[in-house]
């Protein structure tokens, strides 16, 4: 692509490193764009967004499926990318990633649209139907193609909508499979839908109140001065009971009336703050954990975070001068915060790498998903998942207790969510528990609490893609257990060196490559008959991959992970 810039805070950057350009499409092009696409404006297309696009959660092959796995402007991709950029760093480029990984979840027969090299040669790995998407001026997937249907009379589409709208007239069935439903999803699914003659289409997408409102860390948490209206001194004896008490609190709480396990903290808003009130809450926070629950040290992380850039482990409470430090953070990134309790995970070592006990339990095909993960993690970030079940988490040191807790935790959102006679559309999503110490009033104990919530398309729908595959080539569902990691393929690594690669191996399970973007991504798998074997041997692979120069980093390679690191959701 030809020499490009962005802006960020007055700063000129060369656009580097990407598939895609930087363009977007701001709220008043999108509001010009819903009144010529759909005669009504952006909120009316909302409401109409709720009568007419109905969230389906669906397995895999069970209808045929439109893949469109787009970046979403609801988790900032495009901001975190040009963070990146600002501190000097590599950015991510998420919209050729989650394009291309993005095949790797569409049956045989499936529509996956998408743009770029690296999702071609996915396409071509698979059994998909490719539409691609000739614009690459756009960041995000969705605003390439609302500008595709703006571009062409109504009733003669851009060839890439004319397939999709064929697909939809003549299948009714059909679900869209994308990662969240934000406002320009909506727009663009509204259009097909309504080009296509649909009453209804089915889209494999949270509803908007999950996907907004409650995919956020801050509903689980009450503000400092809604937890200073209990009252009078606190009394130091269970904390389990002051926790509940707290929770009722909660913005979840007072909309559903359930309450969920989760650690001690508090919500930071930025909205109509200034520093110095910022600063007072940061601190007002931190002295309610050092009172309240006996804790020395908190976390500090983002509300939405995309990943963990950001988030600020063993925060010293009673240091002033870092509790302001966090809060000038708040103010510089424009983002609602939580002070949380810091966390001692227990841990669990395998050959060349030790786990922090964090896993995760999903929503999937519409409802909770059997199993659950534990997660391969570098620093405060996702890197892979490795499928468990009650009966082999012990394997990684979990109990079956401390996992049914979990499992039952997940259970109680999912119920939320349908209660009350209504239901939200839950479709999918996971949350990563905490089996850790906390120290203060909770001594030794180890508790299991929700610590991240991630409502929507998230990295564990691979691993169980990749399990479902391997069952279905050792013919059986019991016995087989998967593992995947992301890597870091070199420059001149794509989709059809790292699968070369990956077949070289000589262990006995069977592995596969699952995606590349040369210089930015990857994801490899492996699967076994022993989830532990799983990890070693996915671990053991990417490894090896390194010492041929086919990956710039291997975690093996590196010392093992620091106590108390958070987690960036899978």
């Amino acid at each position: 692509m030809a020499a490009q810039t962005v802006v960020h805070k007055g700063r000129t950057l060369a656009w580097e490193g990407f598939c895609t350009g930087p363009e977007l499409l701001s709220h008043a092009e999108l509001d010009g764009l819903s009144r010529r696409l759909l005669g009504i404006d952006l909120a009316a297309a909302e409401v109409a967004a709720e009568k007419e696009l109905r969230p389906s959660g669906v397995p895999r092959g069970a209808v045929p499926a439109i893949v469109l796995g787009t970046a979403s402007t609801l988790k900032g991709c495009f901001e975190a990318d040009v963070a990146k950029l600002a501190r000097g760093a590599s950015p991510d480029d998420f919209p050729a990633y989650s394009e291309a990984r993005s095949v790797y979840l569409a049956a045989p027969g499936d529509l996956v649209v998408g743009r770029g090299e690296a999702w071609r040669q996915a396409v071509a790995a698979s059994e998909a139907v490719p539409v691609e998407v000739d614009e690459p001026r756009y960041y995000y997937l969705t605003h390439a193609l609302l500008t595709l249907a703006a571009s062409e009379p109504s009733d003669r589409p851009a060839p890439p909508l004319a397939l999709l709208i064929r697909q939809l007239r003549d299948v009714p069935a059909t679900v869209v499979r994308l990662f969240a439903m934000d406002a320009e999803a909506r727009l663009l699914l509204l259009w097909l839908k309504r080009a296509a003659g649909l009453d209804v289409l089915g889209v494999d997408a949270n509803g908007p109140e999950v996907a907004e409102g409650w995919n956020r860390k801050t509903t689980l948490y009450p503000t400092p001065e809604a937890a200073r209206t209990l009252g009078g001194p606190v009394s130091p004896g269970e904390p389990g009971a002051l926790l509940d008490a707290e929770f009722a609190l909660t913005p979840f709480h007072a909309e559903f009336g359930v309450v969920l396990p989760r650690l001690p903290g508090y919500s930071i808003s930025r909205a109509g703050a200034d520093e110095k009130s910022m600063s007072r809450q940061v601190r007002e926070a931190a002295g309610l954990l050092v009172e309240r629950y006996g804790l020395e040290l908190g976390c500090f992380k983002p509300a939405e975070a995309l990943t963990g850039d950001r988030i600020r482990t063993a925060v010293p409470l009673a240091d002033a001068d870092t509790l302001d430090a966090l809060a000038r953070q708040a103010m510089e990134s424009e983002e609602d915060y939580v002070l949380e309790a810091h966390t001692h995970y227990l841990r669990h070592r395998v050959p060349g790498y030790e786990f922090i006990l964090a896993p995760s339990v999903h929503v999937a095909a519409g409802g909770p998903a059997e199993g659950g993960t534990v997660q391969i993690t570098r620093g405060s970030v996702w890197e892979g998942s490795v499928y468990v079940d009650e009966g082999t988490c012990a394997r990684f040191g979990i109990t079956p207790e401390q996992f049914r807790t979990a499992r039952e935790g997940m259970a109680g959102l999912y119920e939320a969510f349908r209660g009350a006679g209504r239901d939200l559309g839950f479709v999918k999503g996971g949350v990563d528990f905490a089996i850790a110490r906390l120290g203060g009033r909770f001594g030794s104990t180890p508790v299991v609490a929700m610590q991240d919530l991630n409502l929507s398309s998230n990295g564990a729908e691979y691993v169980r893609a990749l399990l479902a595959e391997a069952r279905e080539r050792a013919g059986r569902r019991d016995g087989v257990y998967a593992a995947t990691k992301v890597v870091r393929p070199a420059a001149d690594t794509d989709l059809k060196r790292l699968e070369d690669g990956v077949q070289r191996r000589s262990s006995q399970g069977w592995a596969r490559a699952i995606t590349a973007v040369p210089g930015r991504w990857g994801l490899i798998g492996v699967a076994s008959s022993c989830p532990r074997e799983a990890a070693v041997e996915v671990l053991e692979l990417e490894e090896r991959l390194h010492r041929e120069g086919m990956l710039r980093t291997s975690l093996r390679d590196e010392s093992v992970l620091g106590e108390g690191e958070p987690i960036f959701p899978g």
